[in-house]
This record gives structure tokens, sequence and C-alpha cells, in this order.
């Protein structure tokens, strides 16, 4: 669902569907989303060093699908359940689908960033 703009100045939280039960989120503080950014940063930073390995290799090849297959998504549950902080991650692990979850993730990356959001636009306008 497409939040509005009056969604947006109202700090109004998104709804995320996990395990079949609709959640609300509400957007981090900025102090806790500078840190929850640095987080981000640091996952998609670590993700170019994969991108050459090859069977040729089969350890580095092994150690690299454990990291994307395995290890990413962990670190991606951890980063939505960091913003999320306030919902009950020990049961929603339970009922939840990776789907779900996946689609939960995208919401919150929408509303963490407005300030690049706003930069893009900016940078637009400028242009223009």
């Amino acid at each position: 669902m497409e939040r509005t703009e009056e969604d947006k100045v109202v700090q109004a939280g998104i709804k995320v569907v996990l395990g079949g039960t609709e959640y609300s989120i509400a957007p981090l503080v900025i102090k806790d989303s500078r840190e929850w950014r640095k987080g981000v940063v640091s996952l998609l930073s670590s993700l170019p060093q994969y991108t050459n390995v090859t069977t040729d290799t089969p350890d580095e090849f092994g150690d690299a699908l454990n990291a994307v297959m395995v290890a990413l998504p962990d670190k991606v549950t951890d980063l939505f359940f960091l913003y999320a902080k306030d919902l009950d991650r020990e049961e929603i692990e339970k009922t939840a689908t990776d789907t779900e979850l996946a689609k939960a993730f995208e919401q919150v990356v929408e509303i963490a960033f407005p300030l690049a959001q706003s930069v893009t636009k900016t940078m637009k306008h400028l242009a223009q």
C-alpha cells in the first residue's frame, strides 16, 4: 500500500503481514535510524567480495554460497527486527515465511531512506 504524504508527515507506521498477522511498524527516530542505516550499508558493502568467485575454487565457492544463501538472509532478518524493535521476533519466526519477511523488509527500506529520496529529487530538480 502506497504511503500518502500525510502518512509521512505524521510519522504513521507501515503495515506488514507476518505469519498471516498484520503488524504496525513505526518509523525510527533519526538517532536510531542512523545506526540502522549503517547496518544496511555494512551488509550491502560486503556483497562485492562474492561477485568474482567461481567453481574453479570450490572452497571459496562454497563460502560464497553460504554467505549469500544463509548468512545474508539471516542478516536481513536481524536488520528487520532491529528496525521493527517492538515486534516479538521469537513468535513471528515461528509463523512467518521468508517471503513475508522479504516483503516486510522492502516496506521498511521504503520508509528508512527518505533523505536519500529527497536528495535524488533535489538533484533532478537542479538538473532541470
